[in-house]
């Protein structure tokens, strides 16, 4: 970026002092944050989380989202972490990565917990009929 002389906006090097404040340092917290986040979100919106409440220069704020853009998400949605949409900059969970981890889908869950209620139920019935 070129600047006039006497402008207040900082130096290259300066910006990439202060971008690095903001994005996380590596790829796994950088899921984390996207995690917190309803998906879809934008790059923008992923940009404005990051640097929530500090409101840097745009500049950096620029910077911030340029690298998210064009180096952190496209590597995410290589490694299948995230879905990364580059043209339209839209950030998704990964199908696959957002069913790790879990051992049970809502659904099964529910059929077992409503399982697990009617032995109770007939449990106590038929103590109640013995007694």
């Amino acid at each position: 970026m070129v600047y006039a002389p006497g402008c207040d906006f900082p130096a290259g090097q300066e910006v990439n002092t202060r971008v690095e404040g903001f994005l996380p340092e590596s790829n796994d917290a950088l899921v984390d944050v996207l995690n917190e986040m309803n998906t879809p979100v934008t790059v923008d919106e992923v940009t404005d989380a990051l640097v929530e409440p500090a409101y840097p220069p745009i500049e950096t704020w620029a910077t911030i989202h340029e690298r998210l853009h064009q180096e952190r998400l496209p590597a995410l949605d290589a490694s299948g972490a995230i879905e990364f949409d580059e043209t339209q900059g839209l950030i998704e969970r990964s199908a696959t990565h957002t069913s790790e981890g879990r051992l049970f889908s809502p659904a099964v869950l529910a059929t077992i917990s409503i399982g697990l209620l009617l032995v109770f139920i007939t449990l106590v019935s038929v103590s109640v009929l013995i007694s």
